[in-house]
């Protein structure tokens, strides 16, 4: 019977109300660092862009010199496979277009 009693009047176990505020405080605590991550995420996108395009460049570089002349356009580089398809567009959506020799991101 002390057994039970003891069961059924457990003293350590949590409350409703302090499972709430815990999981209140938990919740608050993403809402904050949510934002943050996101912003860091978008700042590596356009970094990894940034990289896509020197890619693109160092290709171009290597197009002119087997060919004796520039691409006109990435599918030019392609189609004689200098690039992947992937790599003609940037991680964050963003079309890399050449112009006078020079890889763009727009």
């Amino acid at each position: 019977m002390k057994i039970v009693k003891k069961l059924i009047k457990n003293e350590h176990a949590f409350t409703l109300i302090e499972m709430i505020f815990c999981i209140s405080v938990i919740l608050v605590i993403l809402l904050l660092v949510i934002p943050f991550v996101t912003k860091k995420n978008n700042l590596v996108k356009d970094k990894s862009c940034d990289a896509q395009v020197e890619v693109v460049n160092s290709q171009i570089v290597l197009y002119e010199i087997e060919n004796n002349r520039l691409p006109t356009s990435v599918g030019q580089l392609v189609s004689k496979n200098y690039l992947t398809k992937k790599q003609a567009t940037c991680p964050n959506h963003k079309k890399i277009t050449i112009s006078d020799g020079q890889a763009y991101a727009s």
